[in-house]
């Protein structure tokens, strides 16, 4: 991570990373694990964190604490704290689990939605959603489903479920950039997710579970047919 610095009225240099909070770093560590800048396996130690942010042992166990009930780190015999692996039973269960919760946010969010809400989303999914696609740009084609889900996270205002989903996201995030670059897997979800604003659109219910399920249906279905490449 870059270090910055600012200036104190005494003309101390003094680096930000020691104003961050524990919150603040278990966010940045989070964030390198679900990019893979920290691979699974790869250790964690303590020193390093200790360098990177300037913060105690203290406040770093903490962190690692965090990340471990959040199920991304390990606690490994002499070792200290490892990336936790991915495994296909696990991610399987994950993406489970990321329908019921996609279900109960859809839904939330459809009682809450404003038109500025509903003009907002289909822009997210508008033109350069699709572009981005046909240029290559995985990457950006990806973040702009995760803009779109974050976005509906808001809109269904429940911290409790946005909690839930951020953990899911935490351990899925590589799995569902690689599924996108599986064949025709990309096109496909075009279709469903601009099914699913369709349907959201037109306070649909039943129609925006029925694409909730076929959204993660697919993405399943192809975890599983390519597993050797997803994970």
């Amino acid at each position: 991570m870059a270090k910055r610095k600012t200036t104190t009225s005494q003309a101390t240099d003094v680096d930000e990373t020691s104003f961050m909070s524990t919150q603040e770093i278990v966010r940045d560590v989070r964030h390198k694990i679900s990019s893979q800048t920290l691979l699974p396996g790869s250790r964690i130690p303590e020193g390093d964190l200790v360098q990177t942010y300037g913060i105690p042992r203290a406040k770093v166990r903490e962190v690692l604490a965090a990340l471990e009930e959040r199920q991304l780190v390990e606690r490994v015999p002499n070792k200290g704290a490892v990336v936790c692996p991915v495994d296909m039973e696990t991610t399987y269960q994950l993406y489970e689990v990321r329908e019921a919760l996609d279900t109960l946010t859809v839904r939330l969010a459809m009682q809450n939605a404003s038109p500025e809400d509903w003009k907002h989303l289909q822009e997210l999914l508008g033109k350069e959603f699709e572009d981005s696609l046909k240029n290559g740009d995985i990457a950006k084609h990806v973040d702009s489903i995760m803009a779109f889900r974050d976005y509906l996270n808001g809109m269904a205002a429940n911290p409790v479920l946005n909690d839930l989903i951020e953990r899911i996201y935490d351990r899925i995030r590589i799995t569902m950039r690689r599924v996108a670059l599986l064949p025709g897997r990309a096109e496909i979800g075009i279709k469903q997710y601009r099914n699913l604003l369709d349907a959201m659109v037109g306070n649909d219910v039943e129609a925006a579970d029925r694409c909730v399920h076929e959204l993660n249906q697919s993405a399943r279905e192809s975890i599983s047919k390519y597993k050797n490449y997803v994970l």
